[in-house]
């Protein structure tokens, strides 16, 4: 996976900590979030806490700040933030890092935002010119398209906005079903919590792999989802309905996959015959229990392939199947070859991605 890294020039070293140990060199990177009315507090938080832990169990890599255009700003949750530092007194470098937080998209599309941007809008393009890496959470992006940020830019965002900013902003080129999206300095991210994902990226880019393990372990974030990871997944699909016996067959089946049940246990325990609880299921998600089992299974089978080392002898029992050879016959006819060469495949494709370019040296601990 490609991913931008830091550029220092050695005469401004001084002006930032730092040690040495051979051609190592420890830089201090600034992250300045820039809050804005009707922020969410989520794709604020969630991304903060991910480099706040990168400081407490590594060294401190990353300054943290919080700015806005105004001293004050209501979020779209109601707390209030105080004393922020005016964006235009931010001494910021190249290889530092502006996250713009998503902010409540009804807000936005009626104009209430509307008198931030040309009050930023400079400031912004002057970061951006000397090197300055810009980020956006979630509906983030859409502030990034106001400022004429996009245009000709790989991003991403949430689903919800994907058919407005493609009307809005054309010139931009949205990527659909992606978490997050890395493209010549402007990092973007999709809903909520895909903030998180993208900034373990980061520390795992910046500093080390390891440090990004140790901080998913303390943040409890039991897999970390690739940046190809789509938006939607199965464990929220053919939840478009409001029937609550067919929901808590779905939660139980979604909870319990290294458990062997079959569909007869599974209506046991809602008290329901399984010819009835077939029959309502299908009615309300127009697949079958076994399917939707299925699916579930081939997902998190991926998640495990792909972000863990596990044998596929322990993912098949993780994934509920009695024997191996269950499961590699399952993935073969979802997938078209075994859960083998899946792995194998993925892991080469990810290291023949192109290198970053030579200018660029990386942080190592």
């Amino acid at each position: 996976m490609f991913l931008p890294q830091i550029t220092r020039e050695l005469p401004e070293l001084q002006k930032m900590s730092y040690y040495a140990n051979k051609k190592s060199i420890f830089v201090m990177i600034k992250i300045a979030f820039i809050l804005f009315p009707k922020t969410h507090l989520l794709d604020f938080a969630g991304p903060a806490q991910v480099f706040y832990e990168a400081n407490q169990l590594g060294k401190s890599h990353f300054q943290l700040c919080y700015a806005s255009v105004t001293d004050t700003i209501a979020t779209a949750q109601t707390p209030v933030f105080h004393q922020l530092q005016p964006i235009d007194t931010l001494q910021l470098q190249a290889g530092d890092l502006i996250c713009l937080p998503g902010i409540d998209f009804k807000s936005f599309q009626q104009g209430e935002l509307d008198s931030i941007f040309p009050q930023c809008k400079a400031w912004m393009w002057r970061q951006r010119e000397k090197g300055v890496f810009i980020s956006s959470i979630c509906t983030g992006a859409l502030m990034l398209g106001r400022l004429g940020l996009l245009d000709h830019i790989q991003y991403t965002t949430h689903w919800k906005c994907v058919d407005y900013v493609k009307q809005q902003f054309p010139k931009g080129r949205l990527i659909e079903n992606r978490l997050y999206c890395f493209d010549r300095g402007i990092f973007t991210s999709a809903g909520m919590t895909s903030g998180i994902d993208m900034a373990l990226a980061l520390v795992e880019q910046w500093v080390s792999p390891l440090l990004a393990a140790k901080i998913a372990q303390e943040m409890v974030i039991n897999i970390r989802r690739a940046e190809t990871q789509e938006q939607k997944n199965v464990f929220l699909d053919f939840k478009n309905h409001f029937n609550a016996d067919v929901y808590k067959a779905q939660e139980l089946l979604a909870n319990r996959l290294h458990t062997r049940f079959t569909i007869e246990d599974l209506a046991r325990e809602l008290n329901l015959s399984s010819r009835h609880l077939a029959r309502l299921y299908k009615k309300h998600t127009g697949q079958t229990l076994q399917a939707y089992r299925d699916k579930l299974r081939v997902d998190y089978g991926e998640q495990l392939l792909l972000n863990s080392e596990r044998s596929i002898k322990e993912i098949a029992i993780a994934c509920g199947f009695e024997n191996t050879r269950q499961f590699i016959r399952l993935w073969k006819r979802e997938k078209g070859c075994t859960p083998g060469q899946f792995r194998t495949e993925k892991t080469h494709t990810a290291s023949a991605k192109p290198a970053p370019e030579a200018h660029v040296a990386k942080i190592r601990q």
